[in-house]
């Protein structure tokens, strides 16, 4: 389906990132590849130069270094619980964002699934 690079943040588990595997893309965990407690500025950096999407729930953390970080996008949700609670609903709105916009639409993005998330569920 798609050749988009996607990097979980540590919080993620494993289930959704089955879920995305199973629907074409190319999924890796940042605990998988880092070990754990990796920088969140060393996992954007790196993502930046990899071309890989990061998807997260920190926004605290992500939302002020996508603005300092060039990167090939964030994509952000704030139910922490979301991706075990319905990861089929949230891998459609990631499906709908890559539909919408393709990789290139999302660099340098900070993208709230939850909109995405919201609006396919109304």
């Amino acid at each position: 389906m798609t050749d988009i690079r996607v990097l979980l943040d540590e919080h993620v588990g494993r289930v959704f990132e089955r879920l995305l595997r199973e629907r074409g893309y190319d999924v890796e965990q940042a605990k998988d590849r880092f070990g754990e407690y990796t920088s969140d500025e060393e996992l954007i950096q790196w993502c930046g130069e990899s071309r890989t999407v990061l998807l997260t729930n920190n926004a605290k953390d992500f939302e002020p270094l996508h603005r300092e970080h060039d990167h090939a996008g964030v994509l952000l949700y704030h139910d922490q619980k979301l991706p075990d609670t319905d990861p089929e609903g949230l891998a459609r709105a990631v499906d709908e964002v890559f539909s919408q916009y393709g990789s290139d639409g999302v660099e340098d993005q900070l993208v709230d699934l939850g909109e995405w998330y919201d609006w396919l569920h109304e």
